[in-house]
């Protein structure tokens, strides 16, 4: 709070100051008032220029100028012809709208399109534009993400700028998934219906304070063309001497006056594998040797239905629904030797682990939006409701033998663990724009959430199948949450600032039934503030500083919270923690743009009472438990060097380097390590409509808690070539080329230590082939908001 209070008394000391400047506020447009994204925004005085920016994506921009007058705006895009226009600037200022004309017949031989460039950074975020990349063919949402910067993905938990604990938002709307759901929806969830991924590493109060390690959202393509438009296409993908995948697609949309509809399937049926050999030597002095061999098939059917009406020019009304039914069939098997220097003492066990889950998910979801004044003042109202029934089984077929080949134990049964999920979720938002001051946003927010898991085993015995020969048992979560936020942003005389304070009680209980009653009871408050500041150190807004600071939760879920043990084999439990409390994370960021277009950046993050996924083993018997534990402070200190380099007109890079120090600390270990993270994208265009993009990384360790990786290298890339006047699109692509992505890891917890090593299909070609057709004209469609994302994320 202290840091909070200086940067708002650093804000109002710059904002009294600079009283007297102006702010000018406007839009890019076409002749048909479409925005023009990405032009370039210049003021001149007596052909001396006094301020630039290049607008953003909607084609907005904000200037600041010192003094009133007559000031000359040139614009200029490479679509359309260069502007000149002479206005007046006073007290007070109204926003500007500069209208470009289409360059016409003075592009006769050679066709200009607008491209976002791959990454682009704003004041609180990073995005990474995917849409037009041939790379992302046949990629999962889970997979864009180790493409983006900053960011890690192991065994689906994320990490940003070296900090755990990510969620994941799409469209605004915190998923309400976790763990096998939350990696299931996203392996199903493809690159074809995805047009960018954000990466916030330090959201401001309007977000949900869940996520220590921050938020990746991903933004959904969207049309804008009235009558019938849509897309149609197909990937097919083959693990390069394994397994293959296809995902056939479709999306809709229909526009007409106040109406509008949209529509899209997506089928996705593919087949992977993964093969982990450990090892690790007992207290007794046994060494422990497993090697695990898994293949998965994944079947998914996704469908998502969206409405839209214009209830007046300044309100509209959205309902969505998006539902994916599916399985996933997982055959493992696995060999385990347990070796003495006594040889008598040997044993041997091989087995057969299958899974199987079937899901149905289902997500409805309503967004009312009015704009309140000219300005742009809106209050929007979002609320969901999430369905989510997984219906999952897991067998254990073992047998274990001495060193004489004597049948030891002869194993069989099958757990049975459903559960069903019920979400409601209601936010409310209202921003106030202030003409010629800041504007201030105030919601609140409702979360309530309730999950059943029904348990029961069934036992093999004398050939029958009994299901009460192991007596099962039920656990009911409930979580209630109750938020509010207030946030200010504004600009002044080139400081631009977002000053945020977040408030959230957190009710949540939970009861175990059966052998083992347990019942948990938590209540809390807490506050969180962030801070995003930006100066400009020139009059033309090539080099500024930023300053950032927040402070985040990671709450237990629910399966982390549940006491109940699950026996994986014969030497492995993996158990939930009901004493588990919330982790915290505070951390700032210091950064400097040179020539708006480099950045160097330095971050800070601390994390108390660390929820950690731990392996430990026990002292009096040759087992290994898996569960999450707080497990004491983790502490990130990074460097960030961004550096896009044009080589020539058609080969554009961008240049990542992250450098990160952890220091990850606990009564059971203590690990100290410096790594770093090499990344790199190619975008090189071709004639004839034809682009080639390479991405690659490298790093030498991750650190994750009490599990150090190995080196990690990944090289993807890809081809595209546009036919039929772009309506047709290939794509070809290869993905971790040299078979890279596999690692090795170390786990440290006292004075145990297991080694593992894993392997993956992760060498995969993919093909693809996509149509887009259109019957209508340009249009503004509605992005619709969702409330429910965070919650998403959290379901096991």
């Amino acid at each position: 709070m202290k840091y909070l209070i200086l940067c708002l008394t650093l804000v109002s000391i710059t904002l009294q100051a600079n009283a007297q400047s102006i702010t000018v506020t406007g839009k890019v447009t076409s002749e048909s008032g479409q925005p023009v994204p990405f032009a370039s925004v210049v003021i001149l005085k007596d052909t001396i220029t006094i301020a630039g920016k290049i607008a953003d994506e909607n084609g907005s921009f904000l200037l600041q100028l010192e003094n009133a007058g007559t000031y000359t705006f040139k614009i200029t895009h490479a679509a359309y012809k260069e502007l000149l226009q002479t206005i007046g600037v006073n007290i007070p200022m109204e926003p500007i709208i500069l209208t470009l004309k289409t360059a016409g017949n003075t592009l006769n031989t050679i066709t200009v399109t607008a491209k976002k460039p791959f990454i682009t950074r704003k004041i609180d975020r990073v995005v990474m534009n995917v849409q037009d990349n041939a790379i992302a063919t046949g990629k999962s949402s889970l997979d864009l993400f180790r493409m983006a910067p900053g960011v890690f993905v192991n065994s689906g938990n994320i990490s940003i700028n070296g900090v755990w604990g990510a969620r994941v938002m799409v469209n605004g709307r915190m998923l309400n998934l976790q763990g096998d759901d939350l990696k299931n929806y996203l392996s199903n969830l493809k690159s074809s219906d995805i047009r960018s991924i954000e990466i916030i590493a330090h959201p401001p109060a309007e977000y949900d304070a869940e996520g220590s390690g921050g938020i990746i959202n991903i933004v959904m393509k969207k049309n804008s063309n009235s009558g019938l438009s849509g897309y149609a296409g197909a990937d097919y993908s083959i693990g390069l001497g394994k397994y293959p995948g296809y995902v056939p697609y479709l999306s809709l949309n229909y526009r007409k006056n106040k109406i509008g509809l949209s529509a899209g399937y997506t089928y996705d049926r593919h087949k992977l594998y993964e093969e982990v050999i450990q090892d690790r030597t007992f207290t007794d002095g046994g060494v422990y040797q497993s090697t695990t061999y898994a293949t998965t098939i994944f079947n998914s059917h996704t469908v998502r239905f969206g409405a839209n009406y214009d209830i007046s020019p300044k309100q509209y009304l959205a309902i969505d629904y998006t539902g994916q039914f599916g399985w996933n069939r997982d055959s493992t098997s696995s060999l385990t030797n347990i070796t003495y220097s006594s040889n008598p003492k040997n044993t041997y066990s091989s087995g057969i682990f299958p899974t199987y889950s079937k899901t149905n998910f289902s997500n409805i979801g309503l967004n009312y939006s009015a704009a309140t004044d000219t300005v742009g003042s809106k209050f929007t109202l979002t609320s969901d409701y999430t369905y989510n029934d997984r219906k999952s089984s897991s067998g254990t077929f073992s047998q274990t033998s001495n060193a004489n080949n004597t049948l030891l134990a002869d194993t069989a049964f099958n757990f049975l663990y459903p559960s069903i999920a019920r979400i409601f979720t209601a936010d409310a938002k209202f921003n106030k724009v202030i003409k010629h001051g800041p504007a201030i946003t105030v919601g609140a927010k409702t979360t309530i959430t309730n999950i059943s898991n029904k348990n029961a085993y069934e036992v093999y015995k004398n050939g029958v199948w009994n299901n009460n020969a192991v007596p099962g048992f039920n656990y009911r979560y409930n979580e209630k949450i109750f938020a509010g936020f207030v946030n200010i942003s504004g600009s002044a005389a080139g400081v631009e600032y977002k000053l945020g304070l977040r408030g959230e009680q957190s009710n949540i209980s939970g009861e175990l039934t059966g052998s083992q009653d347990t019942t948990i009871s938590k209540h809390y408050f807490n506050l969180f503030p962030s801070t995003f500041i930006k100066k400009d150190l020139d009059k033309k807004q090539q080099h500024s500083l930023s300053l950032s600071y927040n402070k985040r939760i990671k709450r237990p879920s629910y399966f982390e919270l549940n006491p109940y043990k699950y026996f994986i084999d014969n030497y492995s439990v993996n158990t939930g923690n009901p004493f588990l409390t919330p982790q915290f994370t505070n951390s700032v960021e210091l950064g400097y743009t040179l020539k708006k277009q480099y950045y160097f950046g330095l971050s800070y993050a601390h994390t108390k009472d660390v929820i950690n996924l731990v392996i430990e083993s026990s002292a009096n018997l040759n087992q290994m438990t898996i569960l999450h534990k707080n497990t004491g402070s983790n502490t990130v200190y990074t460097g960030t060097i961004a550096i896009p380099v044009t080589i020539a007109s058609w080969w554009n890079t961008s240049n990542n380097l992250l450098l990160t120090h952890t220091q990850s600390v606990g009564p059971e270990f203590n690990i100290k390590k410096a790594t770093f993270v090499l990344q790199t994208e190619q975008e090189i265009s071709l004639p004839n409509n034809i682009s080639v993009n390479v991405n690659a990384f490298y790093t030498p360790h991750v650190v994750e808690g009490n599990i150090v990786t190995g080196r990690i290298a990944n090289v993807d890339i890809g081809l595209q070539k546009k036919l039929w006047h772009n309506k047709l699109t290939a794509k070809a692509a290869i993905s971790d080329m040299f078979y890279t992505n596999n690692f090795s890891a170390t786990s440290y917890y006292n004075a145990s230590i297991i080694n593992l090593k894993k392997k993956e299909q992760s060498r995969i070609l993919s093909l693809s082939l996509v149509y887009n057709f259109s019957a209508g004209k340009k249009f503004n469609t509605k992005q619709r908001s969702i409330s429910n994302s965070e919650e998403k994320s959290r379901l096991k």
